[in-house]
């Protein structure tokens, strides 16, 4: 037999979706179409010890809520039911991207962003609902330090100058957190991926099976990009972020930064277009961060988009090489627009559920324009869409630092 022949044969699979489901660092919990639970992997037994034996008849949730408190994104209380599995069961709709909180009985909170996927049979009838959960509270903690200390300094400088002490504490704070990042997430995140797009080529996988697969890979995709989000912006702050301009075929960068976006408009049933126009075929810029740049713009695009499409048209404005980001999305609101470029700025949604992310999207895209000494601006319409336009020159000299 090869050793190196990855490609499973159909009766291992459900050995190795099952071997999938118990190293992975997420929580998953599946319940049947009466609200029994069906089965609960290693890690959500992890994040939640109190979890029942499964199967666990309807009404599971009753005992086991009872004692804990629940609250969501805002701090306010909320039912056990609420969650992201039951409104899935009860809407036959998948629930993206909640975020809520969990006290437990020993008083040790927890912070989860849950995702919800509901089950069908081959006749439509609902089956189930798998929810996946992602324990981020290491991820608030930061966040939440991130932030008193930002706060701290911000009241230090209203009153006098920073002292040196507080310089290096904010130095060590930031040092510290993408340490963190980099060691504790994207380790375990890099290991989730390579196995989920291990079973993704294989021949043996039904729809549904890919479709759960394709759900881990792009959750993935989207904790990687917050990830990095915040680890650039803390370089930023820390002085850490070096230009190196370069000759870049744009088409290439093009291609590379709207992959992501392309995919997820598929899977969403959206429309992508790319609109290359009397654009060059070369421009002299940092390509790593002109793709940072479009896929930060790219990704708001599409997951503020429900229906219709998103649009990226490039094209050159004199001396210059402008990107334009159209989506058909509901706009921003005139509150947004006041705090649009603010560091962690989410955006609430009609459910009350924050939009994915850590609300530094727009923060790092300004940034980076102005270190490339380019411009970025928009233009937005109540229920018609928004478009984002970013700017920069044909060639980028960065400015020669005083000997």
């Amino acid at each position: 037999m090869d050793p190196f022949d990855t490609s499973p044969a159909p009766a291992t699979m459900e050995a190795r979706l099952r071997v999938l489901l118990a190293s992975m660092h997420s929580g998953i919990l599946e319940i049947d179409a009466q609200g029994g639970l069906i089965r609960a992997n290693r890690a959500a037994r992890t994040m939640l010890p109190d979890l029942p034996a499964t199967p666990a008849p309807p009404g599971w949730d009753v005992d086991f809520s009872e004692g804990i408190s629940f609250r969501d994104a805002h701090g306010t209380p909320m039912s056990s039911e609420e969650g992201p599995l039951f409104e899935a069961l009860r809407t036959e709709q998948p629930q993206r991207d909640w975020q809520f909180s969990i006290e437990m009985m020993n008083g040790r909170v927890i912070h989860l962003m849950g995702t919800a996927e509901p089950l069908f049979s081959n006749d439509g009838r609902q089956t189930g609902v798998i929810c996946s959960y992602q324990d981020i509270t290491e991820l608030i903690n930061l966040q939440n330090a991130l932030k008193e200390q930002l706060s701290e300094t911000k009241t230090a400088a209203q009153e006098l100058r920073l002292t040196h002490g507080e310089l290096s504490r904010a130095h060590n704070l930031q040092a510290g957190f993408i340490a963190n990042f980099s060691h504790d997430l994207r380790t375990p995140l890099s290991g989730v991926l390579g196995f989920a797009d291990l079973l993704s080529i294989s021949e043996h996988l039904d729809v549904e099976e890919h479709e759960f697969l394709q759900e881990i890979i792009d959750a993935g995709d989207a904790l990687r990009m917050m990830i990095d989000s915040v680890i650039t912006y803390s370089n930023i702050l820390s002085g850490n972020v070096r230009i190196i301009p370069e000759w870049h075929d744009i088409d290439t960068i093009v291609e590379k930064s709207s992959e992501a976006a392309r995919k997820l408009c598929i899977r969403r049933g959206l429309d992508f277009r790319l609109e290359m126009g009397m654009a060059p075929e070369n421009m002299m810029i940092d390509e790593m961060r002109l793709q940072e740049i479009l896929e930060q713009l790219l990704d708001n695009a599409v997951k503020f988009t429900e229906r219709g499409e998103v649009c990226l048209q490039i094209s050159s404005v004199g001396d210059n090489v402008l990107f334009e980001i159209k989506d058909t999305g509901p706009g921003i609101s005139h509150e947004a627009e006041m705090r649009l470029y603010e560091p962690y700025s989410k955006t609430l949604v009609k459910d009350g559920q924050l939009r994915r992310g850590v609300g530094l999207g727009l923060t790092l895209v300004k940034a980076l324009c102005e270190m490339m000494n380019g411009k970025v601006d928009y233009t937005t319409s109540q229920g018609r869409g928004t478009t984002f336009r970013v700017m920069f020159p044909l060639i980028f000299t960065p400015m020669l630092e005083s000997i």
